[in-house]
Parts: C-alpha cells; sequence; structure tokens
C-alpha cells in the first residue's frame, strides 16, 4: 500500500470518528427521547430503550404549547435578523464611509459591548421595559436583540471592501445618501449581509436568559424557555426534556439543511467557533 493511500486512509479514519464524536449527543438525546423515566435511571445505563414509541413526545403536545414556544423562537429570531441588519448595515456604513469628530472612539465604545456580560445591564434594561408596559410583548422580547455590536463590526469590515469611487460616482450622478446605500452600497456587501442574518438568526433562536425575565405568560415564552418548563427544583423529567429539545431542533435542522453552505460561510468569515 502506497503512503498516499495510508495517509487518505488515516484522513477518512479520523474525520469518520470525529463526526461520530461530535454527533453522538444528538444520537443520545434522540433515543433518550423514547425511554421512560424509569430506563434513564436505570443502572447500569442502557444505550438502547425497551420500546420504541413517541409516548414522550404526545406527553410533551399535551402539557405545554411546545409549537406556539417554537413559532415565537422563529418569529423573533426572523424579526430580530432583519432589523439587525438594517441598523448594523447603516452604523457599519457610517462608521466606513463618513468622516466625523469622535468616530473612532465610538466605534471602540461600540466594541466594548462584547465584553459586557448581559446580566450586568438587565436589571436596568428590565426597568425600563417594564415602564413602557413591553413585559410578555414580542416588542419587549426582540428590543434587546435588535441591535448588534459585532454586527457592526462585521458591517464596517464589509463596507470598507467597496471602493469610495463608486460611492462617489453615484453622488456625482445625483443619488441620495438612502439611495445610493440601498441601491449601490447594500447589494455590494451581500456576503457580510447573508453572514450577519445567519449568525444574528442562531444566536436569537439560542437566547434564553433575556426571554426568561420579559416573559411570564406561558403563551409568550420561547422554545429555550418553555423547555425549562419540565424542570423544577427537586426533579428533572428527563425524558419529556430530551423530547422537546428534539422537537426544538427541528426547524434549525431543516434550515441547516436548506442553508448548509451559507452557514458554514458565515461562521468562517465571522471567526465564530462553536
Amino acid at each position: 500500500m502506497s503512503k498516499k493511500m495510508r495517509n487518505k486512509i488515516l484522513m477518512y479514519t479520523i474525520t469518520i470518528l470525529l463526526v461520530l464524536f461530535f454527533l453522538f449527543p444528538l444520537f443520545w438525546m434522540l433515543l433518550t427521547s423514547c425511554k421512560s423515566a424509569e430506563e434513564i435511571l436505570r443502572i447500569p445505563p442502557t444505550i438502547l430503550p425497551d420500546r420504541f414509541g413517541v409516548d414522550n413526545y404526545k406527553e410533551v403536545m399535551t402539557r405545554q404549547p411546545i409549537f406556539r414556544f417554537i413559532a415565537n423562537s422563529l418569529l423573533i429570531s426572523f424579526v430580530s435578523a432583519a432589523f439587525s441588519v438594517l441598523i448594523t448595515a447603516m452604523a457599519g456604513y457610517g462608521f466606513s464611509k463618513f468622516q466625523f469628530p469622535g468616530k473612532e472612539i465610538m466605534f471602540f465604545l461600540i466594541l466594548s459591548f462584547l465584553i459586557v456580560p448581559f446580566q450586568s445591564i438587565v436589571v436596568p434594561l428590565y426597568k425600563w421595559v417594564t415602564k413602557f408596559g413591553l413585559t410578555d410583548t414580542y416588542t419587549g422580547i426582540v428590543l434587546p436583540l435588535l441591535v448588534s455590536a459585532f454586527g457592526v463590526f462585521l458591517m464596517r469590515q464589509g463596507m470598507d471592501t467597496i471602493p469610495d469611487d463608486l460611492i462617489e460616482a453615484a453622488r456625482i450622478d445625483g443619488s441620495g445618501e438612502l439611495k445610493t446605500f440601498l441601491l449601490i452600497v447594500f447589494p455590494n456587501v451581500k456576503a457580510f449581509v447573508a453572514t450577519q442574518v445567519i449568525i444574528k438568526f442562531l444566536w436569537s433562536w439560542n437566547e434564553f436568559y433575556w426571554p426568561m425575565v420579559i416573559t411570564n405568560k406561558p403563551e409568550m415564552k420561547v422554545i429555550t424557555v418553555g423547555i425549562q418548563a419540565f424542570t423544577s427544583m427537586y426533579y428533572t423529567e428527563y425524558n419529556l426534556v430530551m423530547a422537546a429539545a428534539v422537537l426544538s431542533i427541528l426547524p434549525m435542522a431543516i434550515m441547516f439543511a436548506v442553508f448548509q453552505k451559507g452557514i458554514v460561510k458565515a461562521v468562517a468569515m465571522s471567526g465564530v467557533k462553536g
């Protein structure tokens, strides 16, 4: 066997082992979602359930409006991604192509929010949202998600790739700033826009702390908070938690299957590591 063939076999073997390693938690979650509570607590533990069935899924859907939770998460994620990309694109355009006093200081202050824990500002944010009567509303949930410091940074990097001569030519032709931004600048940073949309959607979908703080009504909960309904101080129904978790990842699995190339490219462009 040639050295090239041995290296190829070794590479494929390592790749397969890594895939199995990363897929094992999902495989275990799927199997656990089919087990009863007694099977999960069994010692020694068993891999396969005694009987495959959908009883846990029926129980989840009976006890909690799980599909309402998923719909809430989808709505909030879509809205936050759409508005966030527009706001951050305009901010990035301003920081990249305009000159004004204190520009770099303001940009640095925006980036400094990346190192500020959200928990440190949640109390004043909660008081502000409560003051305007936005608790248990979609507006109250989505407001803190509309602006992203990382998004401003990413979009500024994208705007820097556009030649200044292109923008100046549009201005000479009589195009206003808004028209220039929408028709010339924005279409030329499509890769960065797609990256921001995908990352913001995923971040919003996985958001837990703020939706938990701002919502009390069951019909307003998102899926990450809704799963918590199957846990308590004294007991966790792991079989129901796993069944709810399987249902919660279905939209993301479908999204990944459809936009796989875009998601991989978005993660590569952003430098985000999972």
